[in-house]
């Protein structure tokens, strides 16, 4: 550098630049200024120290390359230097992964055309100064490179927080998403056997019921025939007898057979034999006569003219659910008729159970959709069906009820023993 330039520097170093010196994030910033000539290095360096800077020096590009493994914050750089020059010394260290993060300012008193410039710019240079260089405008220059530099460490470090937000958050989610799982899964497993033991409740319910009811057919029934026979004996000496105990057996013998008839009615309440031994539609016709006589509501049963048998278990869920409906219109419903009609086709079985009565009120209704609580009859229906993977609706307003239940449906080949 000649004469000229140093005067010229010497000159604008004793210019006021007050205000230009490093701003407070920038404290104990250290700068390595790399340049051959040793007046000028130590004027860039003196101008940069009372900047408040402190300052590293180096003579060559390999001391260049060496000191910035000490991490200055900002490396002033000149272009010409004795060994490698400036522009490859700029590549190596921006494409260092260690360096590349440290802004470098090149300044050059002989690469002052543009074409230099753009050189020095393309390698990686994050400003380029030509001398004569103004005192302030180096200050300046670096003040505002290390405020770029501080700003992109707290982007960096912005976005390292942010990163380091989202894979904690994804662990999270996945830690939560694992628990979800698993307690989904416990709930499926808990819920599964809920119903196995809902569906064995019902086994054992409509076992118990057919073990009661032929009990009461084989047993009491034939020991209250023994005395239907008994009484008939007597009843040939009835001459014999006194009026009063003529009269008494006489009594005895209404209410054996009024008792016999109970019992009758009882036993096939409890489990129809013909369910299972004509199928559910002769049940359901003897079921409809003997309900309808008790209650006096008029009820119109319809079927398949030619009726498939059914799995058991298909048919004693369909009796049972005429049963429960039955039981709330002679209830609840307040109407004197009823229907039933029972589809079967396309593999699914459609029973529906209408009444003309009150309907069920706009609170309950809600009620009874939203899981709330339901009686004992409506949830073993429920139960069953779901047992036997169908749906059940209930449609009400202020004209009657309707039950449907659909369910799907294979019917028996002809020569199947449904016993």
């Amino acid at each position: 550098m000649n004469a000229n330039n140093m005067s010229e520097i010497a000159r604008k170093g004793s210019v006021r630049w007050s205000g230009f010196g490093q701003s407070p994030e920038d404290n104990h910033a250290r700068i390595l200024v790399v340049d051959d000539n040793d007046a000028l290095r130590y004027s860039l360096a003196r101008a940069l120290r009372e900047a408040g800077y402190e300052v590293l020096e180096a003579r060559t590009g390999t001391e260049a390359l060496a000191l910035a493994g000490e991490s200055p914050d900002l490396i002033t750089l000149d272009v010409n230097l004795p060994d490698i020059d400036g522009f490859q010394v700029c590549r190596r260290l921006k494409g260092a992964t260690g360096t590349s993060h440290i802004p470098i300012l090149h300044i050059s008193a002989t690469c002052i055309d543009p074409e230099a410039r753009v050189r020095g710019l393309e390698g990686g240079a994050d400003a380029y100064l030509v001398e004569p260089i103004d005192r302030a405008e180096l200050v300046a220059t670096v003040g505002a490179l290390l405020r770029l530099k501080n700003a992109e460490t707290q982007a960096r470090q912005q976005a390292e927080a942010a990163e380091n937000a989202r894979h904690e958050l994804a662990q999270l989610n996945a830690t939560l998403e694992k628990r979800v799982q698993d307690r989904t899964l416990e709930l499926q497993t808990a819920n599964e056997s809920l119903r196995q033991l809902s569906a064995r409740l019902l086994q054992m319910q409509d076992e118990e019921r057919r073990r009661i009811a032929r009990e009461l057919h084989d047993s009491v029934g034939q020991l209250l025939a023994a005395m239907t026979m008994n009484n008939a004996t007597i009843s040939g000496e009835a001459s014999k007898l006194s009026p009063a105990a003529a009269k008494a057996l006489g009594e005895n013998e209404s209410m054996v057979r009024e008792v016999l008839r109970s019992i009758r009615t009882m036993s096939h309440l409890l489990h129809p034999p013909l369910l299972d031994e004509a199928g559910l539609p002769a049940a359901l016709q003897w079921y409809v006569d003997e309900f309808s006589e008790r209650s006096g509501i008029e009820v119109d049963l319809r079927y398949p003219a030619s009726p498939e048998r059914l799995p058991n278990d298909l048919e004693t869920t369909l009796f049972r659910i005429v049963q429960e409906c039955l039981g709330n219109v002679h209830r609840h419903s307040g109407s004197n008729t009823a229907s039933i009609c029972l589809e079967i086709t396309d593999g699914r079985a459609r029973l529906e159970v209408s009444d003309h009565g009150v309907g069920i009120s706009p609170e309950r209704q809600h009620e009874l959709k939203s899981g709330g609580r339901t009686g004992v009859g409506l949830r073993g229906m429920h139960e069953r069906i779901a047992q036997l993977g169908g749906e059940l609706e209930i449609q009400s307003s202020g004209e009657g009820t309707s039950v449907i239940a659909t369910l799907p449906c294979v019917p028996l080949p002809k020569e199947a023993d449904v016993a």
